[in-house]
């Protein structure tokens, strides 16, 4: 990271940003639900508006869960992938 970053303001960001998009990731929901109504009374996967198409299409995943399939199975066919996470939390007591 650059050194003359001040790295509470860099955290303080990524929080503010974080708050954004929870708030805008509602936001869409809500909008999706109203659609799915329309969708519904209107009996079809698809409508078109006059600047947007919207279609819904149901997908099916497939996965397996290690609890349920024994050991051998598991250490024999599991794919492993490694990646970073970050985890953000504002400690006790900080400022808002």
């Amino acid at each position: 990271m650059d050194r003359n970053i001040d790295l509470d303001t860099v955290l303080d960001n990524w929080d503010e940003a974080r708050q954004k998009i929870k708030k805008l990731e509602q936001k869409i929901e809500k909008y999706k639900k109203s659609v799915n109504k329309f969708m519904d009374r209107k009996g079809t996967n698809k409508i078109l508006g006059a600047y947007y198409t919207v279609s819904k299409r149901s997908n099916t995943r497939t996965f397996l869960s290690k609890d349920k399939v024994p050991p051998h199975i598991w250490s024999e066919y599991a794919t492993r992938c490694s990646y970073d996470s970050y985890h953000l939390t504002r400690n006790r007591g900080s400022h808002s």
